[in-house]
C-alpha cells in the first residue's frame, strides 16, 4: 500500500495538478527515503514508453516508404 501511495504522489507531481490539502495529507504518511527511487523508476518507465512508441512509429513509416 505504501508503494501505491508513493506512485500516486509521484504521478501527481509529474502532472502538477493537485490541491494543497491533498498534497499535505499524502506527504504526512510517506517514507521519504524511497520516494526518489520511485520517482526515477517512473520517469524511466514513462521515457521507455515514449521511446517505444516513437520507434514503433518510425519503424512502420520507414518500411511503408520502401527504404
Amino acid at each position: 500500500m505504501e508503494l501505491i501511495r508513493m506512485v500516486r504522489i509521484v504521478l501527481w507531481s509529474f502532472f502538477g495538478v493537485r490541491k494543497s490539502a491533498a498534497h499535505e495529507a499524502d506527504f504526512a504518511n510517506v517514507n521519504f527515503s524511497w520516494l526518489p527511487f520511485v520517482a526515477v523508476g517512473l520517469a524511466a518507465l514513462i521515457g521507455a514508453c515514449i521511446l517505444g512508441v516513437v520507434l514503433l512509429v518510425a519503424h512502420s513509416t520507414g518500411t511503408a516508404q520502401g527504404f
